[in-house]
């Protein structure tokens, strides 16, 4: 038995990133401002945004491993070296949205905003090389998640990574880059930049799993052994309904074969798009899967 369910994430309200430049003020210098790029349907591009919301881009650094501890100032050594390398095009086109405050328990909001963001993955070694470097582009950005992976592989050749000589083994990291709407609540030592982003003061409904939908096959050898698991991915729902394969990301999960048939699942998987107004568009979320063991008949 296969239970599932979609829950839009509103990252600046709880932002799943943080982030930083340790020159950045609160008087910093003239934001970037972006606007929207042409959607699939065509819709968006018949709307005007009322006017731009300021956010902070930041980033954190964390062990994949829940159970590893970092070494003292590693996190903030790693976001400087990042942010001094780290440029943005002021041209860069946005075409994924979240909602905007205020938001109903429903995740239907008074107003949409472009989002911007990437997570990154990399494996820190004691002498400073970074390996195993790869990046998931949920904002639809390839620009921009393109110059994360080049930085990262720059620092990783040239072993700018912070070292650390009190273990001998590396650090699978997780890097993630994204918005703060409210940034004194943020360390100043993860603030990247301040960005100016379209904002859209029309009613905006996130994208919802259809009922009734098919949700992904039980893995028959697991039927077989009598195991069950939860998988969470975040994944980026196209103005079509469809699933961009570059933005999925596994959140939770322990088996193989269940992560597997939630990814084929997602291939031909149909939506109910996000609405802003009544134009569809692309928004990320978070789903669940929940594999239950069957009852023996």
């Amino acid at each position: 038995m296969v239970t599932n369910r979609l829950v839009s994430v509103a990252i600046l309200l709880a932002p799943i990133v943080a982030g930083a430049a340790t020159r950045f003020t609160s008087a910093s210098s003239t934001a970037p401002s972006w606007t929207a790029v042409r959607d699939t349907t065509g819709c968006l591009d018949t709307l005007h945004a009322r006017d731009s919301v300021s956010a902070i881009v930041t980033m954190s650094v964390r062990p994949q491993d829940p159970k590893t501890t970092l070494p003292s100032d590693f996190e903030g050594l790693f976001v400087q070296e990042i942010g001094s390398r780290l440029k943005v095009q002021e041209s860069l086109a946005l075409g994924v949205m979240i909602g905007w405050n205020p938001c109903s328990a429903s995740y239907d909001c008074a107003g949409g905003v472009l989002m911007f963001g990437s997570h990154a993955y990399a494996t820190a070694h004691p002498k400073g090389e970074l390996s195993r470097i790869g990046v998931i582009d949920f904002s639809l950005t390839p620009a921009f998640s393109d110059r994360v992976r080049r930085v990262l592989e720059t620092i990783g050749q040239e072993k700018m990574s912070p070292p650390f000589f009190d273990r001998k083994d590396s650090i699978p990291l997780k890097i993630s880059i994204g918005l703060e709407q409210h940034f004194d609540t943020v360390p100043p030592y993860r603030r990247l930049f301040r960005v100016n982003l379209p904002h859209y003061d029309l009613p905006f409904t996130y994208a919802k799993w259809p009922k009734n939908a098919k949700g992904p096959k039980y893995p028959s050898i697991a039927e077989t052994r009598g195991v069950g698991d939860s998988i969470a991915v975040t994944l980026t729902i196209l103005a079509d309904g469809t699933v961009a394969p570059q933005s999925v990301e596994v959140q939770a999960g322990r088996y193989i074969d269940f992560i597997r048939s939630v990814f084929d699942m997602l291939a031909t998987a149909r939506y109910l798009p996000a609405y802003v107004g009544g134009c569809p568009v692309a928004t990320w979320g978070i789903q669940s899967f929940t594999f239950k063991v069957p009852k023996a008949r």
